[in-house]
Formats: structure tokens, sequence, C-alpha cells
């Protein structure tokens, strides 16, 4: 069983070619997938933010990339920009 929570730290982690930004409680991702050559393409996920961040500093404080993430949908289709998969995030 996996236990490592999705934050925008381990979604930075798995890849280069991914774009994370944070939307208000939302974070909208577009991931570049290498799949069957003509199906290359971005795909675009929007999360919401599980956890609230805890300003300050010191072992009790968390950063909004820190926060536990939960997925609210993943695109079927691939883009041909990252721009196309973030306004599709946008709006899902």
């Amino acid at each position: 069983m996996n236990t490592t929570k999705t934050t925008m730290e381990t979604l930075a982690d798995t890849t280069a070619q991914r774009i994370i930004l944070q939307y208000g409680e939302r974070v909208l991702v577009a991931t570049y997938r290498y799949l069957s050559g003509k199906d290359n393409g971005w795909q675009a996920e929007t999360y919401r933010l599980a956890e609230a961040p805890i300003p300050g500093w010191g072992k009790d404080a968390r950063s909004a990339s820190e926060c536990a993430l939960e997925l609210l949908a993943a695109s079927e289709e691939y883009f041909a920009d990252n721009g196309s998969a973030i306004a599709w995030a946008m709006n899902n």
C-alpha cells in the first residue's frame, strides 16, 4: 500500500515536464505524457487542498506546497500544449 501523500512537492519531483499552479484552494497540473507516438500530449489534472497551510516557522508550520492534495478530475484527452491543458483544469 502506498502511504505517501500527494503534495505539490511530490508532484514536482516525479517529472521534469510538468506545470503546477495553485489557483485558490485548487491546484492545476499539466503533465506531458510520452505514449505511442501520435498520442503524446499534455494531460490535465485538478486537485484540491485536502489540508490547510499552517503559517509560521518551525516543526508545526506547513506551506501550501506541503499540504496533502485530493484529485478531483483528470482529462481523458491529451492536449497539444500545456496552456490548453491548464485551461481544461481551470474549467473542471
